[in-house]
């Protein structure tokens, strides 16, 4: 196909709940255009989209890919996202460069709680969609009970414009209810024109009247025209109907049965003529100064690509991007205004799955690829150097699983940094940190099939191999007495020998006091030169741990008295005079164990209250309150410790279909419950015995 001009484009998001067919639409659309020789198969691993090992192990679509096809003058590019939550980014890069979304449902006659997920985010990105509800040839289908759920479910935007002939093994064909024309499936899913069945005469005439009202009330010419009694024709009603789908008022339902192609042409023809072409948007982003910007599709334009997903291999990057103005060319020499760099790269092509077409321009509105950028991550944008803009951040999710990540040989412990940096320039919601009080590195993510996919990928990719641990919680040590110790050191092995004698008090100071040094000895029992020497074991010891190898806190320590030795006192013997000062100290002063409190709030159905109240309380939390959200929602609040939340997404997601969400922070350090402190100073004693 030539170079297509931008109102001859449509870039659409296909989105859902996993499993409901999302990718083998994607290639019954491709097959039916001519776009393959041969329809692709997620189950046979042939699919030109489920094309990495792990979406190929798993069976589902973990990234999302994109291919284009022509239909009827008309590029289609389509962007496969993935369905299950733990992949919820690749969600939110597809639909920030998509002018619309197709969301497939399964007709089941039930909305699942992807399409929930997939139908927020829509709304969010601000983006038209089309409703495709797939699968009308399985045992069971029920299309009337999936078009009632989604309209209960989305505000009753969205409205049938097709009606199938039939069900499972007997789905044979569709009704358009524009044209109240009949078409039929051939042995290759191919529609032909067939008479109206008589018996779905009735019901094709209160469907087709609730399309025109619905397209009517849409535009205020029509209705007033509709009204007086003058009968649309069916131009006035697909006018109506893409005006209103672009506005987002009305969202078209159509039927398919993706595995066999039926319906397949329908669903392209209603993209082409229900969605919007990338010239009915205007989007908007920031100049250098930080003023507001309208960037219209124009190919004529000064550049602006938007760069939308970043993967990385050995071989090098390779950086997908939407041109929002101008043209991007094989001799372009682009910026990257968020660091003012210009940009390079080695090659120019557009996305068909997992191979690149080279081509010479990518027009505005159309989706391309390079490779071999420098500088440029996902989220930037690449511009003409007198017209640098800058896009909205993209609203990723935020994390709701972490790890602690190992090396499992010794010889992959240098490389694995390096190897998480990559995978974190491709996956925004993949992020990795050290723990400062743990010196663990830790990973972040969407879910536990997140991360455990990013060490898949990290092994295939760049040759570590890693596991996963729970993260050690970072407990605290304090205390609620006082004690006065004087320690001695004292060491001789021939010739000069070593000396140090300490003796301080500690006290307790009010929680988040830290620490407090005070020097109160006078006289000269230690020599002004140990002195620090001994506050430096006492920091030592403040830093490791008395019972149970965790840092010690909010303690006052106070030098009161020592000796010293005119040849054998020594610098190290204070260290190590102070250091054990400071454990007998603590372990005399009536030590506690501090864990930190985190403040959570969890986001659930209304009907899943009591359950999840209930889990929160078993795992030692206070719940704070329950505020209904006005949605069928609620928000629970409770302050729990960090040591119960490891597990906690996992069950959440089960006990509430998928539907639960939360988000935590930090509250508080609290003292943990004597029997829990028991274990955790048993586990201390038996790993470190000697201590």
């Amino acid at each position: 196909m030539p170079t297509p001009t931008p109102d001859r484009i449509r870039t659409v998001a296909v989105v859902g709940h996993s499993h409901d067919g999302k990718t083998t639409l994607c290639e019954a659309l491709l097959h039916t255009a001519g776009a393959t020789q041969r329809m692709g198969s997620t189950e046979q691993a042939t699919s030109l989209f489920d094309h990495e090992p792990e979406e190929q192990r798993h069976s589902m679509s973990i990234g999302l890919s994109v291919a284009h096809c022509d239909w009827e003058g008309t590029r289609v590019n389509l962007i496969d996202a993935p369905g299950f939550q733990d992949f919820a980014g690749e969600v939110v890069e597809g639909l920030a460069v998509a002018d619309a979304a197709v969301l497939v449902v399964a007709a089941t006659g039930t909305v699942p709680v992807g399409a929930e997920m997939a139908w927020e985010m829509i709304q969010a990105a601000g983006v038209p969609a089309l409703i495709v509800v797939n699968r009308m040839d399985k045992e069971n289908a029920a299309y009337e009970a999936t078009v009632d759920a989604l309209r209960e479910a989305f505000a009753r935007k969205p409205i049938a414009v097709a009606v199938p002939i039939g069900a499972a093994d007997g789905f044979s064909g569709y009704i358009d209810l524009v044209d109240d024309r009949a078409h039929a499936f051939d042995d290759r899913g191919r529609a032909t024109d067939t008479p109206v069945p008589d018996e779905l005469s009735s019901e094709i005439e209160r469907a087709h009247a609730a399309l025109v009202d619905a397209a009517a009330e849409s535009d205020d010419a029509l209705l007033e025209k509709y009204l007086e009694g003058t009968e649309l024709t069916d131009e006035e009603v697909r006018t109506a109907l893409h005006a209103a789908t672009a506005r987002g008022t009305l969202v078209p339902i159509v039927c398919a049965a993706a595995a066999s192609e039926k319906g397949a042409g329908m669903v392209l023809d209603s993209i082409v003529r229900y969605l919007p072409a990338p010239t009915e948007r205007t989007r908007v982003a920031l100049d250098p100064k930080g003023s507001e910007v309208a960037v219209a599709c124009d190919p004529d334009g000064k550049l602006c690509a938007f760069v939308f997903k970043t993967t990385v291999d050995t071989f090098g990057k390779v950086s997908f991007f939407k041109v929002l103005r101008g043209t991007m060319r094989g001799d372009s020499h682009p910026i990257t205004p968020r660091l003012g760099q210009d940009e390079r790269f080695a090659q120019l092509g557009q996305p068909n799955g997992k191979s690149i077409v080279t081509v010479t321009e990518v027009v505005a509105g159309d989706i391309g690829v390079v490779t071999k950028l420098t500088h440029t991550q996902t989220g930037d944008t690449l511009c003409a150097k007198d017209a640098a803009l800058l896009m909205p951040p993209l609203p990723w999710p935020a994390a709701t699983a972490s790890a602690a990540i190992f090396a499992r040989s010794k010889g992959d412990e240098d490389k694995i940094m390096s190897a998480l940096s990559r995978l974190c320039e491709e996956d925004a919601t993949f992020s990795t940190d050290r723990d400062p009080v743990t010196n663990e590195v830790l990973v972040h993510g969407l879910g536990d099939v997140h991360l455990d996919v990013a060490l898949e990928r990290m092994k295939r990719k760049f040759g570590v191999d890693a596991e996963l641990h729970p993260p050690k919680i970072p407990y605290r040590e304090t205390i609620t007495g006082t004690a006065r110790v004087g320690h001695k050191y004292k060491k001789q092995s021939g010739g000069a020998g070593l000396y140090g004698d300490a003796t301080i008090e500690i006290e307790p100071l009010p929680r988040g006091g830290g620490y407090e040094w005070e020097d109160k000895i006078f006289g000269g029992s230690i020599p002004h030169q140990f002195r620090p020497s001994v506050e430096k074991g006492v920091r030592q010891t403040m830093e490791q741990g008395a019972v149970t190898g965790n840092p010690i806190v909010d303690v006052k320590v106070r030098l009161v008295d020592g000796s010293t030795h005119s040849v054998d006192g020594k610098d190290i013997a204070f260290q190590i005079a102070g250091a054990m000062a400071m454990r007998e100290a603590v372990q005399k002063a009536s030590p506690v164990i501090l864990e930190p409190i985190m403040d959570v709030r969890v986001t659930v159905p209304e009907r899943f209250t009591g359950d999840i109240m209930g889990l929160l309380n078993s795992k030692r939390g206070r719940v704070g309150g329950v505020n209904p959200m006005g949605d069928g929602r609620a928000e629970v609040n409770a302050h729990i410790p960090q040591a119960e939340m490891y597990t906690f997404p996992v069950e959440l997601r089960a006990m509430t279909q998928g539907r639960g969400r939360y988000s935590m922070s930090f509250s508080s350090y609290e003292e943990v419950p004597a029997h829990v402190a028991q274990k955790l100073i048993e586990s201390h004693s038996n790993e470190h015995p000697a201590a």
